[in-house]
């Protein structure tokens, strides 16, 4: 269940959950869109995140829960506290529905509105130049 501070967004990209999937994972992608990683989908696999924002600083995460290519669950720890960010993928007419949860904030929740404003430049400009950039 959502904390009430969760951050949600959606987006509907015209690629199959596979290929959506792909960028969710795949680091070199995942570099391309969100941050550096060495990222791998494995349940328990320890990963880290180069923000490149010395207020964040690095983010420390963690697999939780994989079920491909619907559900990605993952622990971030960092500067903001711990948190959890869930990726949800469901087939949509042409496409994908992408759908991001990232729940666990504090209260007060300092960082959240630069999540917010981050995940949907995320969603929107830069996940959908990755997905059009290969099949």
């Amino acid at each position: 269940m959502s904390h009430p501070l969760a951050i949600e967004h959606e987006a509907v990209y015209p690629h199959s959950p596979e290929r959506v999937w792909r960028a969710l994972v795949d680091p070199t992608e995942l570099a391309a869109w969100l941050m550096p990683t060495d990222f791998a989908p494995e349940v328990g696999k320890e990963f880290v995140f180069e923000t490149g924002d010395a207020h964040i600083g690095t983010v420390q995460g963690e697999v939780l829960e994989i079920d491909e290519p619907r559900l990605l669950r993952c622990r971030w720890s960092g500067g903001f506290g711990d948190t959890e960010v869930t990726f949800e993928l469901a087939p949509e007419a042409g496409g994908t529905r992408l759908r991001v949860r990232h729940d666990g904030w504090g209260d007060p929740a300092p960082d959240r509105g630069g999540f917010d404003d981050g995940w949907k430049q995320k969603l929107d400009q830069d996940l959908p130049r990755v997905l059009g950039s290969t099949n």
